[in-house]
């Protein structure tokens, strides 16, 4: 499965100028996730850390250095190489248009989520029955046969029970 994450939200640039619909603080979140991904590209290395700080907004953190620092340590990522990564203005800046151009434009919220090539009928909150039915393949241990069922799919190691 290949998994791409957009950290962009409905940021603009206007003249040139970045501006994030939430401030300046999203628009450094933002470079935060975008550097772990450019650092990390693994998913499974980098997703951990995104879960984490984009939690910790939900919250409402406001220091992000900080709170970048702690979800470094518990995904198991060097947070020196993070700080480097956004401080180091000609990077984050492509990094932060790399992003741009990842994200469609006619993107209506975030969440932007597409499953297959399809936007998510559910905008990523079904995404686990979303993704299981559109696996090919064995289902993987997330797709269990309960959510595979509610995905309309029959997992594909279960065999119909022969007549008597």
């Amino acid at each position: 499965m290949n998994v791409t994450l957009v950290p962009f939200g409905n940021a603009k640039y206007n003249g040139g100028v970045l501006t994030c619909q939430h401030g300046p603080n999203e628009c450094t979140a933002n470079s935060y996730e975008q550097c772990a991904i450019d650092e990390y590209p693994a998913f499974k290395v980098h997703f951990p850390y995104f879960t984490c700080l984009e939690s910790a907004f939900l919250k409402g953190t406001e220091d992000i250095a900080a709170t970048s620092a702690k979800c470094a340590s518990a995904a198991e990522m060097d947070a020196t190489k993070l700080d480097a990564c956004v401080k180091d203005a000609p990077r984050a800046a492509a990094l932060q248009r790399k992003y741009f151009a990842l994200t469609p434009s006619d993107h209506k919220y975030t969440p932007w989520v597409v499953v297959g090539g399809n936007l998510s009928k559910s905008s990523g909150s079904k995404l686990t029955e979303e993704v299981c039915k559109a696996y090919k393949g064995p289902a993987p241990a997330a797709c269990a046969a309960e959510v595979l069922a509610k995905a309309g799919r029959v997992p594909a190691d279960v065999q119909p029970c022969a007549a008597p």
